[in-house]
């Protein structure tokens, strides 16, 4: 999944009058919470590529299919909360966590990040 289809993704499933830079703020947000929190990549790796902006429509995100409910359900929540729809919002982070936590798994099996640091 790329950047752009991450967000038009979010479009076509929540239609919304967010700006493009809103979007790709909650989207640069997840990815380095992925870069951070899973993968365990330093804080400076990050500064060459986040956050994203419009030249960066076209890059690959990091986790591929089929984990990309990390992405569809955080863009998903993020529109609901500032939007106000705190009940929907709260069943689409539940979604989220969800996919959070099988894409944390399934890296942890794949991959040892301790020992690949």
């Amino acid at each position: 999944m790329t950047v752009q289809q991450a967000l038009d993704y979010l479009d076509g499933v929540k239609p919304n009058a967010f700006s493009q830079g809103v979007k790709l703020n909650w989207l640069s947000e997840i990815e380095g919470k992925i870069a951070l929190e899973i993968r365990l990549e330093t804080p400076e790796s990050l500064e060459d590529w986040l956050p994203y902006t419009a030249e960066n429509l076209t890059k690959t995100l990091k986790t591929g299919v089929p984990y990309t409910g990390v992405y569809t359900w955080w863009l998903q929540a993020q529109a609901d909360l500032a939007n106000g729809e705190y009940d929907r919002a709260q069943n689409t982070m539940a979604m989220f966590n969800n996919a959070w936590s099988e894409y944390l798994r399934w890296y942890c099996q794949r991959y040892d990040p301790v020992q690949e640091g």
